[in-house]
């Protein structure tokens, strides 16, 4: 009976220690969100992310790998507003009702920002790629990275209730080094003589915003579908009304209509990566800021 009992007692005590060394499973869709994640959930978060930091988010392709980490997610941390639209049938297959649509586990970050370009007409597929809920690329304007980082510390805490102030803490260091960061990054792109841009998708809305960048025109006058001659005439000569130069294109996009439109007015296409991580060295959130500041302080002479 003594054995029986202090053989019990071995087994509740790696119990016990087993499940408060437990890391809580985070799965975001896109790099961004985890890299903010994890700034909040440090060592005690086990997350990653779905979609390459170098994919077009609006183009993913569904692996079986996506299944398998979703079905052991505590939480799902999704972009929203109809981005990912290739995601809900894997929740479903997931038989996780942790992470289902409406449960504690399923987070959509868009609640926590106030959205731009939300469409006042019905949207219609002539339109092109326009997202009825409105433009879905919030996590580009760093004051929203700082409203996720708050969402993801309730999250955590709610699942992990006696790391609370952990996730408080880390919450707190990651929005002040933000913050911090803001008034660098604004008057670096206030030195910016010429802040007229054209992009070639409408990706830049809340960075744009955020750094004074005026956008005076699009390459897809349309969202993801190509410029007809008669559309890139027209932009062209807008660009050289306005006196710009500079076209803005994501890193994964084809560059053959923003090169056309380019050569036309003697500009340039500046490639910007739209993820975190797309681009050695900027695996953390401020790191991919930095770059995009960097980048466009020098390009936008």
């Amino acid at each position: 009976m003594k054995k029986y009992i202090a053989l019990l007692s071995v087994i509740m005590i790696i119990f016990s220690t087993s499940t408060s060394f437990a890391k809580v499973k985070v799965v975001t869709t896109l790099s961004d969100l985890n890299a903010i994640v994890k700034e909040v959930g440090g060592d005690k978060v086990d997350s990653m992310h779905l979609a390459k930091p170098s994919d077009d988010p609006h183009q993913i392709e569904p692996k079986p790998t996506f299944l398998r980490n979703l079905s052991k997610a505590d939480l799902l941390f999704l972009v929203g507003m109809d981005l990912e639209i290739w995601l809900q049938p894997l929740i479903d297959s997931s038989h996780n009702m942790k992470i289902q649509k409406g449960q504690n586990g399923y987070v959509d970050c868009s609640t926590v920002i106030s959205p731009k370009e939300v469409p006042t007409t019905r949207v219609t597929p002539e339109l092109g790629d326009v997202h009825p809920l409105g433009n879905p690329h919030y996590w580009l304007d760093p004051n929203n990275a700082i409203l996720i980082a708050e969402l993801a510390y309730k999250k955590l805490s709610q699942v992990d209730s006696q790391n609370e102030k952990y996730y408080a803490e880390n919450f707190s260091k990651f929005k002040n080094a933000v913050e911090e960061r803001i008034i660098t990054w604004k008057n670096q792109i206030g030195s910016v003589p010429n802040k007229k841009i054209v992009c070639q998708h409408s990706s830049w809305i809340y960075f744009t915003d955020f750094t004074g960048l005026e956008i005076v025109g699009y390459v897809e006058s349309r969202p993801g579908i190509p410029p007809t001659a008669k559309e890139i005439m027209t932009l062209t000569n807008l660009m050289n009304d306005k006196g710009c130069k500079n076209i803005i294109s994501e890193s994964y996009q084809n560059k053959k209509f923003p090169n056309m439109v380019a050569s036309k007015i003697q500009g340039k296409v500046i490639s910007l990566p739209a993820s975190t991580g797309a681009v050695k060295g900027t695996e953390t959130y401020i790191q991919f800021i930095d770059y995009l500041i960097n980048k466009l302080t020098e390009e936008l002479k």
